[in-house]
């Protein structure tokens, strides 16, 4: 369970908690709306990990990308929107977002602009 302290000048206002599963719904979500990405892999998909030696998070994205969209441009925009999004649902450091590009969609071309 995550937990978000919420606190304004000092005093306690009180806390959200919610369900690790969450964070992970939610980068999905986000990663299937940036531009060039087809799907997000559905056997390993978007994996969380704690550093060892603190409490920041490593964030894996497995994806497909679609034809005609450059590799390191769509793998960019997917690590800023996974850096977005979960900055929105937890206080916690993203250490690094790694992106691994597990395949292609073809079929249409996909002209860039």
């Amino acid at each position: 369970m995550e937990t978000i302290v919420h606190t304004e000048n000092g005093k306690y206002l009180g806390q959200t908690k919610f369900a690790p599963s969450l964070l992970e719904e939610s980068l999905t979500l986000g990663v299937k709306e940036v531009r060039g990405v087809a799907s997000v892999d559905h056997q390993k998909g978007i994996q969380i990990h704690r550093c060892k030696d603190s409490k920041d998070l490593i964030i894996d994205v497995n994806l497909v990308v679609l034809n005609g969209y450059a590799v390191p441009d769509v793998a960019y925009r997917v690590q800023e929107a996974v850096i977005n999004s979960a900055a929105q649902l937890t206080t916690s450091k993203i250490n690094r977002v790694n992106v691994y590009v597990r395949g292609a969609k073809y079929g249409a071309s996909v002209k860039q602009k």
